[in-house]
């Protein structure tokens, strides 16, 4: 005579594959949950951005299921079971962008927001009055000061308000440390002082005074050169007076790319 034990034991084994298939009714159900709450919450908005907002995150999350690749097995298959039924799957997690580590924003870089927003509270006006410009590219950061907010005429000393605003300048620089070259740029009207014999020399003493100023506040001098361009490096064409004073500039150039030293950078 059997034993009525062993074959409810067995009735039970028989029955173990399918006994997880409550998962997918769960599934079910959290879905039709979240269904039912995003719909309070879309009937509670009270303008269309709220409602574009909404659905960007809606169209988010469906894109993101639709693209899975990675199915998770619930149980041991059915036999007889669909395969629809047999697994759930799910989102794998957005790949990190190499391109942009953390710290680093797509379009504009650090340094630059950094000292656009620095020089914009300090001197607000400097700007927009066109005494100051800041560009950037792909490999430098460049910072233009016309001559006249930096220099008295003809002469290679700081005003006061130019080392106010080195002090700014200086302060965002020793957070990002890099190679920079400061230029000195003028017009093609003679000098006319014994003190200063030419040009060459007059562009030369200004971005020299810029990079002494400059290490003072604490900026390695070894990242640090000054040119001097004479008259030969023209924005525009010195045909008038207000043409002049646009090529009246000292330019600092800084790089993007990090170096301890700029003579190696430039040329190694």
């Amino acid at each position: 005579m059997s034993n009525p034990r062993r074959r409810r034991s067995r009735k039970r084994d028989a029955d173990a594959p399918g006994r997880d298939r409550w998962i997918l009714s769960y599934a079910d159900f959290i879905t039709l949950l979240f269904a039912f709450f995003v719909a309070l919450y879309s009937i509670s908005l009270k303008d269309a951005g709220d409602q574009e907002v909404l659905s960007e995150t809606l169209n988010g999350v469906f894109e993101a299921v639709q693209k899975s690749i990675k199915p998770i097995n619930v149980g041991e298959p059915v036999a007889g079971q669909p395969d629809s039924e047999r697994l759930l799957e799910v989102a794998p997690p957005e790949e990190s962008d190499a391109d942009n580590p953390p710290g680093e924003v797509e379009g504009r870089s650090p340094l630059y927001e950094a000292l656009n927003q620095s020089i914009n509270s300090q001197f607000p006006t400097l700007q927009s009055k066109g005494d100051i410009a800041i560009t950037e590219d792909a490999d430098w950061i460049t910072l233009d000061m016309k001559a006249a907010l930096v220099f008295d005429q003809g002469d290679f000393e700081l005003t006061n308000e130019a080392v106010a605003l080195m002090i700014v300048i200086s302060n965002i620089l020793r957070a990002y440390p890099a190679p920079i070259m400061v230029l000195g740029n003028t017009d093609d009207l003679p000098t006319n002082s014994t003190r200063i014999p030419s040009n060459w020399h007059l562009s030369s003493l200004r971005a020299a005074s810029v990079v002494d100023e400059l290490v003072y506040r604490g900026i390695n001098p070894k990242l640090l050169a000054p040119i001097g361009f004479s008259s030969e490096n023209p924005q525009v064409r010195n045909t008038n007076d207000f043409a002049r004073a646009q090529n009246r500039r000292v330019t600092l150039k800084i790089s993007k790319h990090r170096s301890d030293n700029l003579h190696d950078y430039l040329f190694n």
